[in-house]
């Protein structure tokens, strides 16, 4: 009896496979055909829509962690893209599926937080209108297939995956319905895949206000503080997806968010604002538009909170193109804001689950706080897990930093990965030389910050710098690099970042300088330190070796022409400053900066051993003259020469 039981079992499970399989086939050949039309029209992959298929179908589903009274936002949007999984015999288990379960409820943990202390009250249903799904509060359906038990066998959760993660409900013979289009194109948009532009615009939508002249127009203010908190939102994601626990549902530490709080400093916000509306106000006269109050004086900025108003202000009112303008010539990773926060949300909690690595797909580039981190021979911490011992000067609150934010806005080097400290004034003093040993050898790209001091009736306090792509490979009396380079300008002055000229005629491809007095010995009448643009005689930004000369120009025929010093008239001819602290890192990805430093240390090594043959050279020769009995001779040939035509030497009676 027991046999026949168990063979009516199996055959009762086998005949549920077959029956899987067999329909399996039939749809299997209609969803790929339905995938390839989407294929032709939205630039996703089709793993990719397929997911966002059925997140679109399951809008009306209450998920397994609600009760059903929830609307449809950006939190159960994310619960579905965790809870999602392509089935299929190898990837249908219990504990998977458990996993994926616990993983939605520590995002929607997480949202929650980021929702109430990070982002703007209100932007995540801005967002969810700009994936081109309707914000409604009206009541969800239960979900029609309960999960599985924990005693289900393999094969009864393969079928009931199949059935639950199903998108036959898309496939209509009418076609794609309009709904399931205007959600796949906002999602390619919002997630970056339409370009850089289309994700502008995007960014630009979560600040736009109504315009009596039927444009859209934005508060510059909250539209670089929407871009600065999405940046800071986005770390908070990274740190707890990545925390001990993976993706297996701990909760998110109930104190660490306190750490990723932005940040009030509206002098950086100022800084980046009034660089977008400098900008905006040019485009307008050069347009011969006249309407737009030109900016004034720094200080109009209220950091973007529940209580600020959508109102037009006539100083901070931007438009499209005028943002456009600004982003792509200034900051070219405002783009990826919002994109890289999405892909963040959507996929970073669920794929260690299949068994993949974190990773953004092709085409979109991420920006990221960058993580700041020192050389272990410095006995201090290596990386910024902790606040209590800042690794750098001008970045103390290194997870919400906005100086940290604009820098990572200007270049694709700069936009994720980490900064290494190869050089700080604070930890090894106010030296050139030392500056430049830390630099010399390094093999790859860097950026030197300067923070100057106030002059009165000259300049005042400012911050400024250059990066370059190009690694500091030699020392030369003559310039190299490449056009990956640029000088910039921070608070509390408007942002500045000058790129190269690119016109290729004499100095204008004068990037970088590195001219120690010790290699000329004083005799090529160079500029003695490390330079950016301009003469090899009169560097634009140059840092003097002695500290004691140092200036920063405006102009120059390498970089385009703007201020670097802070408060400074433009018919004051002075361009010198005084360094209060300076400090230079090594940036990019983990292993380009592990890279360059193996690059730094194998240039030491050769020093140190130019440095021992030439000793080990001088050495030899000593001996040599020694045992050929020459040494006296040279030693006391100075006498020699000294004596009179008698033989006497004065010097010898006076003693």
């Amino acid at each position: 009896a027991t046999c026949n039981s168990m063979a009516l079992c199996l055959k009762y499970v086998l005949d549920i496979i077959m029956g899987v399989t067999s329909s399996t086939n039939n749809d299997n050949a209609n969803e790929r055909a339905f995938i390839r039309s989407l294929g032709d029209r939205y630039p996703l992959g089709d793993a990719e829509l397929r997911k966002w298929c059925w997140c679109f179908t399951m809008q009306h589903c209450s998920s397994p962690l609600s009760s059903g009274s929830r609307r449809f936002d950006l939190s159960s949007l994310a619960v579905w893209s965790v809870i999602y999984n392509n089935p299929g015999p190898a990837a249908s288990n219990y504990n998977a599926l458990k996993e994926r379960v616990e993983s939605a409820r520590k995002v929607t943990q997480t949202l929650s937080i980021i929702e109430e202390h990070i982002l703007p009250n209100g932007l995540t249903s801005r967002i969810v209108g700009g994936l081109g799904l309707p914000i409604s509060n009206q009541k969800l359906q239960q979900q029609s297939a309960p999960f599985p038990k924990p005693s289900a066998s393999q094969e009864e959760i393969f079928a009931w995956e199949y059935s639950y993660y199903s998108i036959n409900s898309c496939i209509s013979p009418e076609g794609i319905s309009f709904d399931l289009q205007d959600f796949l194109e906002g999602t390619s948009s919002s997630c970056g895949r339409r370009g850089s532009r289309s994700s502008l615009s995007k960014l630009f939508n979560l600040a736009s206000l109504p315009n009596n002249e039927g444009r859209k127009a934005a508060d510059a203010s909250e539209l670089i503080d929407i871009a600065y908190r999405l940046t800071v939102a986005t770390s908070y994601l990274l740190h707890v997806a990545r925390s001990e626990g993976g993706t297996t549902g701990n909760a998110p530490n109930s104190e660490d968010w306190k750490s990723f709080v932005p940040s009030n400093d509206e002098v950086g916000i100022q800084s980046m604002v009034d660089s977008l509306l400098n900008t905006t106000k040019k485009h307008r006269e050069s347009a011969g538009s006249f309407s737009y109050s030109s900016y004034q004086t720094p200080g109009q900025y209220t950091t973007n909170n529940s209580s600020s108003s959508n109102t037009i202000n006539g100083n901070n009112t931007v438009y499209i193109e005028e943002f456009l303008e600004w982003a792509e010539t200034t900051a070219p990773m405002m783009a990826s804001p919002l994109s890289t926060f999405l892909h963040v949300l959507f996929n970073f909690f669920c794929q260690k689950n299949e068994g993949n690595t974190q990773r953004f797909p092709p085409g979109v580039t991420p920006l990221l706080m960058p993580t700041l981190s020192i050389d272990q021979t410095d006995k201090k911490p290596v990386s910024s897990g902790t606040e209590s011992s800042p690794l750098s000067y001008f970045f103390t609150e290194s997870k919400t930093s906005i100086d940290l934010f604009a820098l990572a806005s200007t270049s694709i080097a700069l936009a994720s990965g980490r900064f290494h400290r190869l050089f700080s004034s604070e930890a090894d003093g106010l030296s050139c030389n030392r500056l430049m040993n830390g630099l010399i050898g390094y093999g790859g790209p860097t950026l030197i910050i300067i923070r100057s001091k106030e002059i009165k009736g000259k300049c005042g306090s400012g911050t400024f710098g250059a990066f370059t792509y190009s690694p500091w490979e030699r020392e030369s009396g003559e310039f190299y690099g490449n056009s990956d380079s640029f000088l910039f300008r921070l608070g509390p002055e408007p942002m500045g970042v000058y790129r190269p000229k690119g016109s290729g005629g004499d100095n204008e491809s004068n990037f970088m300088f590195f001219n120690p007095e010790a290699r000329s010995k004083g005799y090529d009448q160079l500029a003695w330190g490390i330079g950016f643009g301009g003469t090899a005689q009169e560097p634009r930004l140059y840092i003097d070796e002695i500290l004691d000369g140092s200036t920063a120009k405006d102009k120059d025929l390498t970089f385009e022409n703007g201020p670097l010093l802070s408060n400074k008239d433009e018919s004051n001819s002075y361009c010198g400053f005084e360094v209060e602290a300076i400090e230079a890192f090594g940036v990019g990805s983990s292993q380009v900066i592990e890279d360059a430093l193996n690059a730094r240390d194998e240039h030491r090594k050769e020093a140190q051993k130019r440095i021992r043959n030439a000793m080990k050279g001088a050495k030899a020769a000593f001996l040599e003259d020694m045992q050929s009995g020459l040494v006296g001779a040279k030693v006391f040939k100075h006498r020699d020469e000294m004596r009179g035509r008698d033989g006497v030497c004065d010097m010898e009676e006076e003693g």
